[in-house]
């Protein structure tokens, strides 16, 4: 979701697959979707453009480039013009994932400012991507040996990675290496990882869903017990994500059709002893995340969506609204409470 009040949406195992543009109308005076449009403000479609393949992961490159990636194994950018309302591509990186010379799913893609994209693909390949090159500036051929679930950067220099092997990755791209500095696992049971984001406040601590619908808070300052495991779905969770503006609330969605607020603002704060360390432990620095084990009956979780649906696929959230897509081909605006 960008620009507030426009989202992007791609489709997949459509006879033809679409990238759309879809605009909610905005209630400048409190910043939520005016629900007189339809249902909790039911989108519009502003325009589209055809996609090869299935889109398997899109995410807003500035507010008028979306780089979409397919199950072609290839990338495309695409350039929405909010004037014309028109949206077409502009750049194409072919085939940047194959298996045994065969095209394989490029299955997820990450952005950093207004030039750097970067992928992970079926082929347990890393590419870094450049709108003024046109190949990839960089390739991590050997980054992992299973499949890349999801990837991210953490700062300009660094980018983590989910795997279906049920490790998290850290990659220090300073260093002239195919591979990770840092291997985190889950659980024993090496059950994937699906989905991983980070907090907007502090890029060492991170979110990631697995398909056994665990959601696990990761600090990645720690080597000994770096996480914190909450039971949550019932199925995979495909998304997770902190709230931009008040990362003490989680969204997560599932294959079992729900949408989950976690609410931890009544949470303790953790300081670490390296927070201590380094100086930092004011109290706008740390997060509830941490630690949960004596204060999980002080976390919260509501449900969104009024009932289960089809599986709920994908979530973004803007301020107070969020946005979420189901395999019932619906698309969900919601407002969300006032949060602090």
């Amino acid at each position: 979701m960008q620009q507030s009040h426009v989202f992007a949406t791609g489709s997949w195992d459509d006879e033809e697959n679409k990238v759309c543009m879809w605009h909610l109308k905005w209630d400048t005076n409190n910043s939520t979707v005016l629900e007189e449009e339809g249902p909790q403000g039911e989108p519009q479609l502003l325009c589209e453009a055809q996609h090869a393949g299935d889109v398997t992961d899109m995410n807003f490159l500035t507010q008028e480039h979306i780089a979409v990636a397919s199950s072609t194994g290839t990338v495309v950018l695409y350039h929405y013009n909010a004037k014309t309302q028109y949206i077409e591509p502009v750049k194409r990186w072919a085939e940047l994932h194959t298996s045994g010379g065969t095209p394989c799913p490029c299955t997820c893609v990450g952005t950093w400012a207004d030039d750097i994209i970067v992928t992970g693909g079926e082929d347990g390949r890393i590419t870094l991507l450049s709108p003024g090159h046109n190949a990839a500036v960089r390739i991590l051929d050997k980054a992992d040996s299973c499949t890349i679930n999801g990837i991210m950067f953490l700062k300009q220099s660094e980018i983590v990675t989910v795997n279906s092997y049920g490790q998290l990755k850290l990659f220090d791209l300073r260093q002239n290496s195919d591979s990770p500095v840092q291997i985190f696992s889950a659980t024993e049971d090496h059950l994937p990882l699906l989905c991983v984001d980070k907090h907007p406040g502090q890029a060492h601590i991170v979110a990631t869903g697995g398909q056994d619908g665990m959601l696990t808070v990761w600090d990645l300052r720690q080597h000994r017990f770096p996480m914190t495991l909450l039971e949550a779905h019932t199925s995979s969770m495909w998304e997770v994500h902190f709230h931009p503006y008040h990362a003490e609330h989680i969204f997560t969605c599932s294959e079992d059709g729900s949408l989950w607020h976690w609410d931890g603002s009544a949470l303790p704060s953790v300081i670490t002893m390296k927070d201590i360390e380094s100086g930092s432990n004011n109290e706008g620095h740390h997060t509830p995340w941490l630690g949960l084990d004596a204060s999980r009956n002080k976390l919260e979780i509501t449900s969104i969506l009024p009932s289960k649906s089809l599986p709920v696929n994908s979530l973004n959230i803007d301020g107070s609204v969020l946005v979420c897509g189901t395999d019932s081909e619906t698309i969900y605006s919601v407002n969300l409470p006032q949060l602090g």
